[in-house]
């Protein structure tokens, strides 16, 4: 009897010795790079095919749960991709900032949080083993880019992925993260949406700032779009 006790054991051990450790296949993110109150990069890992999540960024601690939702990312062929991700002007002055990924076609959720300070990587939840090539650009959330700029006078811009038939208020602000007053420039409607140009005059109060904010509001809808410029001649 004791030899039998003594091989059971001994059989116990070897399953426990030569049973495989399953890897992590939940979908992870990591911090690449923050530029301080503009932008946070970061890199995914084993995230599924073509689904929906929706990007929030919050206080310190708190997980990005109830955060602001800053964008909507469609994640096309799933995997490994970089993205990039404004921060938004309710957390600009925060040192510490959380983001957090939520599928709306799973139960997935990845969650991290980065320094708000420019060149900081911030925490590192998963180590890449090769740095993806390519900038994911997330295409589901209205943005645009800065074209031209006129030191002192005017921004031309050019959207993407605009509502069609939407009222747009157009403001700016000085570009440092203390500044809170937002001047009223414009008022547009997206007409076809999609892509298009616009030319912004700067506010005479702007007019000698160094950045210069600007935002478009959805007056429809109730959301905002974002970017930061460098008030100088561009390009």
């Amino acid at each position: 009897m004791k030899k039998k006790i003594t091989l059971l054991i001994t059989f116990m051990l070897l399953l426990v010795i030569v049973t495989p450790t399953q890897a992590a296949t939940y979908p992870t993110i990591s911090i690449l790079s923050v530029v301080e109150d503009e932008s946070v990069t970061i890199s995914t890992n084993l995230f599924p095919k073509k689904e929906l999540y929706y990007v929030y960024m919050g206080l310190r601690g708190t997980m990005g749960i109830n955060g602001t939702l800053v964008t909507k990312l469609y994640t096309g062929d799933g995997g490994s991709f970089k993205a990039k991700f404004y921060i938004p002007e309710e957390l600009m002055g925060e040192e510490i900032i959380s983001i957090r990924l939520e599928s709306q076609d799973s139960p997935y959720y990845s969650y991290d949080w980065f320094y708000n300070a420019t060149g900081s990587s911030g925490t590192t939840t998963y180590y890449p083993t090769s740095t993806p090539s390519t900038t994911y650009i997330p295409n589901d959330f209205p943005t645009f880019t800065i074209l031209k700029v006129e030191k002192g006078e005017s921004v031309k811009i050019e959207t993407k992925y605009f509502p069609a038939n939407d009222m747009f208020g157009v403001y700016m602000k000085d570009g440092v993260s203390t500044a809170k007053t937002w001047y009223y420039v414009a008022g547009i409607n997206s007409a076809d949406g999609g892509s298009f140009e616009a030319t912004f005059n700067i506010p005479t109060e702007l007019q000698w700032k160094e950045k210069i904010a600007i935002k478009f509001y959805n007056l429809d809808e109730d959301y905002i779009t974002y970017n930061l410029f460098d008030n100088k001649n561009y390009p």
